[in-house]
């Protein structure tokens, strides 16, 4: 669950940054250009990747050797029952594990219905209709085959699917409106077809199922959505040419006026969605010329963007200090209080990968239980010496490590030593790597 904490911590982040950026530039800047910092959003929020630009624990200098630490020893006494039911981790990923799978579930009930009836209605063969969109496929410079539904059942212009893409016209529109007037309509459509429109949308339904728990998720996916109608309409005037972007508007106006009780088709983007967003869209669209591509501008601000949200770790999404000895300290005193509660299966979750080839969860947990009832109740606990560093440059060993001690009080056999091993993670975390407790020396 840390991965995926870290995720959604870099993904809330990038879309605040992005819905910010976009609202501040988007007078002066074109839609074309500012999708290049849209798409910081499925990445941020499902690839797993760390690029150590800003790290939040830099390099730390050689200190002793790992291999003259002292070793976990298991006391010999009797073994007890270990804790039953599951741990919080597995009950927190089962949590998120029914949440992905429900929003699934819905998600693709709701496709297959809406992939189920308008696969099956009959194209348009009206010859001035498609002989408009052959104009229009050529002016967007669209090759692809794209049909033409016209139905009494649609509100409003969309368009459905990406493999077998439908143009959807409400039957009362066409009826009412010459060719001329259906073109800038026909053009916003083909925008989305030709700017990845539909798939980026359901790329953005799946960061909403992984991270269903996340209102940002949502926001910025609603977010997105009005950014790619207003980014479409620029396309459209732009392709009009000669025609001024208060035609434009017109058909706009015209479309929300012939909406009708009916739903839109699920998976399909709709030209109109709110009378509210349709007024930002027009004032938008009467700054047009006002806007200029600077692709150099928005690529670098993309990349400077991008840097910084792939820069997070899971250490200070969990809230580790920045400072690497505060958060090495942090991170043992945290793990220290999951054995406290008797929460091991906890404490085995948040150790590193070199802990996990030490020893598994279920070596781990009984050896713990028996620990727990040979010590007792932890009274008393404070760091002993200064947190100590080492880099091992190649080798078995190879990699940074951190060494914290604790002198702790027990219940039953007093003071003892705890000493926490940390090993630097190939994401620049910190996890815990080994764990040792003896008889402190006088």
């Amino acid at each position: 669950m840390s991965l995926l904490l870290e995720l959604t911590v870099r993904g809330s982040a990038a879309v605040l940054m992005v819905v910010l950026l976009d609202r501040s530039l988007a007078g002066r800047v074109s839609g074309s250009s500012r999708r290049l910092w849209w798409f910081l959003l499925p990445l941020a929020f499902l690839v797993p990747l760390r690029i150590p630009i800003f790290p939040a624990l830099g390099r730390l200098p050689p200190v002793a050797d790992f291999q003259n630490q002292a070793s976990v020893e298991v006391p010999a006494v009797a073994p007890a029952a270990a804790t039953t039911g599951p741990g919080r981790g597995t009950v927190e990923f089962g949590i998120w594990l029914a949440g992905v799978l429900a929003y699934i579930a819905a998600v693709g009930v709701q496709t297959a219905r809406a992939s189920r009836r308008w696969s099956r209605r009959r194209l348009s063969t009206d010859h001035s209709l498609l002989e408009l969109l052959e104009d229009c496929k050529a002016e967007t410079g669209v090759t692809a085959p794209i049909g033409l539904v016209v139905s009494g059942s649609v509100q409003s212009p969309a368009i459905l699917g990406w493999l077998r893409p439908r143009i959807l016209l409400p039957e009362s529109l066409v009826a009412a409106s010459p060719a001329a007037e259906l073109r800038p309509i026909l053009l916003h459509e083909l925008a989305h077809f030709r700017w990845f429109d539909v798939p980026f949308n359901w790329l953005l339904t799946l960061v909403r199922a992984v991270h269903w728990f996340n209102p940002l998720a949502h926001f910025g996916a609603s977010s997105w959505a009005h950014f790619r109608e207003e980014a479409a309409d620029e396309a459209a005037v732009r392709w009009m040419r000669g025609d001024s972007s208060r035609a434009y508007g017109d058909a706009l106006v015209r479309s929300l006026r012939q909406r009708r009780a009916a739903s839109v088709p699920f998976g399909s983007l709709a030209i109109v969605e709110s009378a509210r967003h349709l007024r930002r869209r027009i004032h938008m669209l009467n700054r047009y010329r006002d806007k200029s591509p600077r692709v150099l501008l928005t690529g670098a601000i993309s990349l400077l963007l991008a840097a910084v949200v792939f820069s997070m770790s899971a250490g200070a999404a969990g809230g580790a200090p920045s400072d690497p000895k505060a958060a090495v300290v942090f991170i043992s005193q945290t793990w220290l209080k999951e054995i406290d509660e008797g929460r091991y299966q906890q404490a085995y979750d948040y150790t590193g990968t070199w802990f996990h080839h030490l020893v598994t969860a279920e070596e781990w947990i009984p050896w713990m239980v028996r620990y727990s009832v040979n010590l007792g109740r932890c009274t008393q606990r404070q760091q002993a010496k200064e947190v100590v560093f080492k880099t091992d440059p190649k080798g078995q060993f190879e990699g940074d490590w951190a060494y914290v001690e604790f002198e702790s009080s027990f219940e039953k056999h007093g003071d003892k030593t705890q000493l926490v091993v940390l090993k630097k993670e190939k994401d620049g975390t910190w996890k815990v790597a080994g764990y040792s407790i003896g008889d402190r020396k006088a």
